[in-house]
């Protein structure tokens, strides 16, 4: 029966530690796999400032061509009705000019906050994944630690038990 007994513990204490490296190596894989599935959302948003740059690029051509199409009407009402430029026609076209430049930089402004943030956000994601395989990490090496314990706790009770039976 001591045999049994001290062999039984023995099994016990690897069968343990094999179970908590397996788990090491599940916290290590899970911990690799959530820092990939951050970094490919960060790659997600960063790509994402292609198309405000592509957006941006859209909406200041409809502008340009509407403030173009708007000052050339602008320019044949005056015409028609015989005013000159000078004075208070020139004026209101500068204005104009002004004002179109002003929500040409808006959009362009507007833009650069929304690629600014994207950059954030992407870093944020990229600090995440950072995290979790950091996490993953530290998850493992408490698994390594219990593996360690399983032996030596087989260890010592294999042990004692030879010492009783075996005196």
């Amino acid at each position: 029966m001591a045999p049994v007994v001290v062999g039984a513990q023995v099994a016990a204490g690897v069968v343990g530690a094999v179970g908590a490296m397996t788990a090491a190596s599940a916290a290590k894989a899970t911990g690799v796999a959530n820092q990939q599935g951050y970094n490919r959302a960060a790659d997600v948003v960063e790509q994402n400032k292609e198309i405000v740059d592509a957006g941006l690029a859209h909406n200041l051509f409809i502008f340009d061509r509407n403030t173009l199409i708007r000052n050339a009407i602008t320019r044949v009402n005056y015409m028609k009705s015989g005013v000159t430029f000078d004075g208070t026609p020139e004026d209101v076209i500068a204005e104009n000019a002004r004002l179109a430049q002003y929500e040409r930089n808006v959009l362009e402004y507007n833009a650069t906050i929304q690629k600014k943030k994207m950059d954030d956000d992407a870093a944020q994601l990229r600090y995440r994944g950072e995290v979790a395989l950091m996490t993953g990490q530290n998850l493992a090496t408490s698994y390594q630690y219990k593996a360690s314990g399983s032996l030596l706790g087989g260890a010592a009770s294999a042990g004692t038990s030879y010492k009783t039976y075996y005196g």
